[in-house]
C-alpha cells in the first residue's frame, strides 16, 4: 500500500474514533432517539416493515433479516454513529484527509455499525482486496481506530454489521428505484440503482450461506 494511502486509512480510523467519543446522554443531541430494543433489532424492524409494504417479494432479503435477527449482538456500546462513513463521503487533498461529509443520517448506534459499513464489500467499489473502504488494509484501519478509541473491535460483530450493510444498501436501492417507478422523479440514476439489488443479494447469500 502506498504510504500516502496508508496515512489516509489511518487518519480515517482515527477520525471515526473521535466521532465515537460522543455518547448518550448528550444534551445537545436529545432529539436523536436511542434505537430500541437494540440497534440491530431496530434496523431489522424498519427494514422488515418496509419490505412487507411492497407488492414484489424479496425472499433473499427476508431470509437475511431472519439471519440478522437470530444472530443479533446481545450487547452494544452506543455512540454517535455517522451512518454513512464510507469512501465518497470524505475529502482529501495533497496534505491528506480534510473533511468528513454527509451527516444527515447520523444517530446513536453500536460503534461496530460504522466500522462494518466502511469495510463492507458493497462500498469497496470493486477493490475487494482493499477491505477498508476500497482503499487500504482493514488491519491498518482497525489499529488506528483502536489506538485512539481504546476500544477493542470485535471482528465477528463487524462481520454482522457488514451483512446488515448489504441489506440496508439493498433496501435503499429498492427505495430509490421505487421513486423512479412511481413517476415522481424521472432520474436515470434512481432507475439504475435498482439494478444493484441482485448483486447485493448474491453477496448476502455468499456471506451467510453456512
Amino acid at each position: 500500500m502506498p504510504i500516502a494511502v496508508q496515512l489516509i486509512v489511518e487518519k480515517l480510523g482515527e477520525e471515526l474514533a473521535k466521532i465515537h467519543t460522543i455518547i448518550p446522554p448528550n444534551e445537545d443531541l436529545n432529539f436523536l432517539p436511542i434505537p430500541a430494543p437494540s440497534p440491530a433489532l431496530y434496523w431489522i424492524d424498519r427494514f422488515r416493515h418496509y419490505l412487507d409494504c411492497l407488492t414484489t417479494p424479496h425472499p433473499v432479503l427476508e431470509w437475511a433479516l431472519r439471519w440478522l435477527e437470530r444472530n443479533a449482538p446481545t450487547k452494544a456500546e452506543i455512540v454517535l454513529c455517522h451512518h454513512d462513513f464510507r469512501t465518497g463521503n470524505y475529502m482529501v487533498d495533497e496534505n491528506g484527509l480534510t473533511g468528513i461529509l454527509d451527516w444527515e443520517f447520523a444517530g446513536w448506534s453500536d460503534f461496530h455499525e460504522d466500522i462494518g459499513w466502511f469495510c463492507a464489500k458493497c462500498w469497496r467499489f470493486g477493490q475487494n482486496d482493499r477491505e477498508a473502504g476500497g482503499i487500504g488494509a482493514r488491519n491498518t484501519f482497525y489499529r488506528a481506530y483502536e489506538s485512539v478509541s481504546k476500544r477493542h473491535i470485535d471482528q465477528d460483530t463487524v462481520f454482522y454489521w457488514e451483512v446488515m450493510a448489504h441489506v440496508r444498501w439493498a433496501v435503499i436501492a429498492i427505495q430509490q428505484a421505487q421513486r423512479y417507478l412511481s413517476g415522481d422523479e424521472q432520474s436515470l440514476e434512481l432507475a439504475l440503482t435498482g439494478h444493484l439489488v441482485p448483486s447485493l443479494e448474491l453477496d448476502i447469500l455468499k456471506m451467510i450461506r453456512k
